[in-house]
């Protein structure tokens, strides 16, 4: 491989009421851990979609299953979430313990839902964020974000980004929120699901590094820590992105040691396979694409990196080369069938299969729901991720309201796959 810079560099329970004398009660630990561990052992990946606006103003969640990481044939119709907008509509990446949260990105308005079931609870009012300023260049620190949209997706575009975690030591969610207050300060506040008294400080100082949070996109959560990709502190420093990180138990930051030649070209981070991941992505200088991993990220002061995979773009037949050059946006999503499943803003899922280095496209949100061409990718991030099929009660306890209507999808609502025929090409999407 060359030495390059073109190349990758080397390198506690849940609080429910007892089960019965004669059976677990269906919200009861026994059953839950009991569900869960059937469930992971048969089941496949499930991909899940929410489809793109249309006339109403609903947002309508869809799941797929991807056996062997082959196509899908149909998808199925979770809910629709009437008088919230897909258009504004923001979800966490990976489901935590079978809870997503989505929010409404024009406003800090929070929400958990169970996908399964419906069951959701609408979170507490929070204060509300300073909002950016219209002026584009204030969203686009020059040269540094390149895989996002080059004007803010909405308006009003508030400076606040919110992930969920969990606390093993405790069984408990754990929602919390890094925003910039209108009089300038950052500050952490965190709400935990179950507990009265609503959204208060974190426990731990926020760092001043805090201040270069990227607006609007969920941190990714794994074992029990919340990650944040951090833009460039100061313009000489453009090359070097760095991560902040957030203990959930403890509730305290830190930062995670990422080597220079990695940190320069570190796009996104996600959890694949229970692994921090840092996607390195120097598709335009090099033509290649690299997922590295950090098992345990926060429990040292230098944790090792190692790489998962690198896929060089020249190597791969034309057609496929041609339409990863087009995305914006490629971030993993787990391994199916020994195949790295690869999320797209093009609302497109990809397949890459490292023994016989071949890359498949096995997903198009286009064959499954209509998509409007204003809409042919996503206004921030993604609109895909995965879903967890869960049976656990969001409320445990905390007197939440119920304020989103919620229509489940019948069992028999499904959408099959159909052929769509025209290709889109957006050359203003490169990066």
């Amino acid at each position: 491989m060359a030495s390059d810079e073109s190349s990758p560099p080397n390198a506690k329970r849940l609080r429910r009421s007892p089960p019965s004398s004669t059976s677990p009660a269906l919200t009861s630990d026994y059953f839950i851990l009991a569900h869960r561990a059937r469930a992971a052992a048969a089941r496949h990946p499930e991909l899940l979609f929410f489809a793109p606006p249309g006339a109403g103003n609903t947002t309508t969640f869809y799941a797929c299953s991807l056996r062997g990481g082959e196509p899908p044939a149909a998808a199925r119709e979770l809910l629709t979430i009437d008088y919230f907008s897909a258009k504004h509509a923001v979800m966490s990446p990976t489901p935590c313990r079978g809870l997503t949260l989505v929010s409404d990105g024009r406003a800090p308005r929070y929400y958990l839902l169970n996908l399964s079931t419906g069951d959701h609870v609408a979170l507490p009012p929070c204060q509300p964020a300073a909002e950016l300023d219209p002026d584009p260049l204030a969203w686009l620190p020059g040269g540094v974000t390149s895989y996002l949209p080059s004007r803010t997706p909405w308006d009003p575009f508030e400076l606040s980004t919110t992930g969920l975690g969990f606390d093993t030591a405790t069984g408990e969610h754990k929602v919390v929120r890094l925003f910039k207050k209108r009089n300038g300060e950052h500050v952490c506040e965190v709400y935990t699901l179950g507990k009265p008294g609503g959204w208060r400080p974190c426990v731990g100082r926020v760092p001043a590094s805090a201040a270069n949070f990227l607006p609007a996109l969920p941190p990714v959560f794994v074992n029990g820590y919340l990650y944040w990709l951090l833009r460039p502190a100061a313009p000489g420093d453009w090359q070097i992105r760095r991560i902040l990180s957030f203990s959930v138990g403890a509730e305290q930051f830190g930062s995670v040691y990422v080597p220079p030649r990695l940190s320069s070209r570190m796009r996104h981070l996600a959890n694949l396979d229970g692994s921090l991941c840092a996607v390195f992505d120097n598709r335009i200088g090099g033509d290649v694409y690299g997922l590295f991993t950090c098992s345990e990220p926060s429990s040292s002061p230098s944790p090792s990196w190692s790489v998962r995979c690198s896929i060089y773009l020249q190597r791969l037949p034309r057609e496929v080369s041609d339409e990863l050059m087009e995305e914006r946006v490629i971030v993993p999503l787990c391994t199916a069938g020994g195949k790295i499943l690869l999320a797209t803003g093009h609302h497109k899922v990809f397949a890459y299969d490292a023994g016989r280095n071949t890359v498949e496209r096995v997903f198009r949100m286009q064959e499954f729901v209509h998509v409007p061409h204003d809409y042919l990718k996503a206004p921030l991030l993604l609109n895909i991720g995965l879903h967890d099929e869960c049976i656990a009660d969001v409320h445990n306890g905390d007197g939440g309201e119920r304020m989103l209507h919620v229509n489940m999808g019948r069992r028999d609502n499904t959408v099959v796959k159909r052929e769509v025929t025209v290709e889109y090409h957006d050359d203003s999407n490169q990066l």
